[in-house]
């Protein structure tokens, strides 16, 4: 069959445009196919934060003990070892390499922007100046100046099969045959039909929305690809949900500090603080999925108007949804329930009243003390419960930040069929993987370097396998 590229990549987000450098990098002639109309993919559209151990950045900011090797301690135990350790142990042996790359693509990490982007104590979180654009210009820039084909506004439609191997794709009633297809078209968020099969505890009817609104073509194409051809789905209801008081669809993954959560028993269960790679999980393990945030009106007027809280990875997401003047236009709209005592608002949400009263007791105990003694809540100052009127906002985990399920790989990238055998010609990275996140999404910056790394891994394995096939057809 003719051949017209090595590498195929469908896909043109952070684990296609890595995965085409590779390729090129390693003698491989490739073409990008991507559905929208730009690059970039929801790698550019992201906070632009990188996951990655024992790199430079961290020993110029005094963090000189950590390892590979504690990266994959954390997220296995973090994932109660569900995860897939060789996998954890590729991205976090690869990771610094990479951060490196990225870098030396004119991506700009700066020192002041490390954080801890998970629950982990050491701070892995790196950054990008510019946020996800940051990273996704890098790339693009990297893609273009070195003349890598791409194609925009072109939706593959099929895979290509001869002979049991994928030897191309069909798109727009054309085809392309290369021996090797990179399949990097991200998840499904964007796909009710498809989170409401495989992603059913993140489906909550007008409240689910997905980050990636702004990549429309995140629909799980890649995924429904190649399961159409034997592909294994894995990671059945899993990803990362974030906390939502669902007012608009505005991206509020840390929640105010001034703020009582409690559960439909009246009862808190977390630190309001939680980081978001914890927050949604609490909150979707609770009764009926979703809880509360308790607050006077003495917290509203006093501690509304800081926003600081919104932007800890200096990304520069700050739009406020919990500010004084909204939470009285949702009362207005009766989505925010007001009471002048606490018996009369459990009643109006449903909470249990003995037990909301028994836990604002507590909270307010504490808020005296400046000390949460219960849930160790590091907020500036506590805001106790005190003096109606109340309010009430219901909250549910319902952004996703990322889905979880898709294809299962081997850890050449190879998609594996259901019986777990390679599929020849077949490479996946990216959000369409079901294998790699885990059930518990371990910090902020895993989604976006797994992809690039991932990515590169593919790009590597392929322009190999490409070379191959040449020399056994000559």
């Amino acid at each position: 069959m003719e051949r017209n590229y090595d590498v195929i990549v469908v896909g043109g987000g952070g684990a296609g445009l890595a995965a085409a450098l590779a390729a090129q990098d390693a003698g491989a002639s490739c073409i990008v196919l991507e559905a929208d109309t730009h690059l970039g993919g929801a790698t550019a559209n992201s906070g632009g934060v990188f996951y990655a151990a024992n790199t430079a950045i961290q020993r110029t900011h005094g963090i000189t003990g950590d390892t590979p090797a504690a990266m994959v301690e954390y997220i296995m135990a973090l994932n109660q070892w569900k995860a897939r350790p060789d996998l954890i142990t590729y991205y976090a042996n690869e990771s610094n390499a990479v951060l490196e790359w990225l870098i030396s693509l004119g991506a700009d990490f700066p020192g002041g922007h490390l954080v801890c982007s998970g629950v982990e104590s050491v701070a892995r979180g790196h950054a990008c100046a510019g946020a996800g654009a940051g990273i996704g210009e890098s790339l693009i820039n990297a893609v273009g100046a070195r003349g890598i084909e791409t194609v925009l506004d072109c939706r593959v439609e099929s895979l290509i099969v001869d002979a049991g191997r994928v030897v191309g794709v069909r798109a727009q009633g054309m085809e392309l045959h290369a021996p090797c297809v990179i399949v990097t078209t991200g998840g499904i968020g964007n796909n009710p039909e498809m989170l409401q099969k495989l992603y059913p505890s993140s489906w909550h009817e007008d409240w689910t929305w997905a980050v990636h609104r702004d990549n429309p073509y995140i629909l799980g194409d890649g995924l429904t690809m190649a399961e159409n051809i034997g592909a294994e789905v894995v990671g059945f209801d899993t990803g990362l949900l974030l906390p939502t008081s669902g007012f608009w669809k505005a991206l509020e993954p840390w929640l105010p500090p001034w703020i009582m959560v409690v559960n439909k028993e009246g009862r808190r269960f977390m630190s309001e603080l939680s980081p978001y790679s914890a927050c949604g999980y609490l909150i979707a393990e609770q009764t009926e999925r979703r809880v509360w945030a308790i607050f006077d009106d003495k917290a509203l007027v006093d501690a509304s108007a800081d926003i600081s809280y919104l932007d800890p990875y200096k990304c520069g997401l700050n739009i406020p949804t919990w500010e004084e003047k909204t939470i009285r236009e949702q009362v207005a709209k009766g989505r925010v329930k007001k009471a002048d005592t606490l018996e009369e608002l459990a009643r109006l949400t449903g909470i249990d009243a003995i037990a909301l009263a028994q836990s604002v007791k507590v909270y307010n105990e504490d808020a005296a003390r400046g000390k949460d003694t219960h849930f160790y809540k590091k907020a500036p100052k506590l805001c106790p419960v005190a003096n109606g009127p109340f309010y009430a906002v219901e909250i549910r985990a319902a952004i996703i930040g990322n889905t979880s399920v898709g294809l299962n790989i081997d850890e050449s990238t190879r998609v594996l069929d259901q019986h777990g055998c390679p599929i020849p010609g077949l490479y996946a990275a990216g959000e369409v993987l079901g294998c790699w996140q885990g059930p518990r999404y371990a910090g902020g910056g895993l989604a976006v370097g797994g992809a690039i790394v991932f990515g590169r891994l593919a790009g590597q394995v392929t322009a190999r396998e490409a070379q191959s096939c040449a020399s056994l057809s000559a």
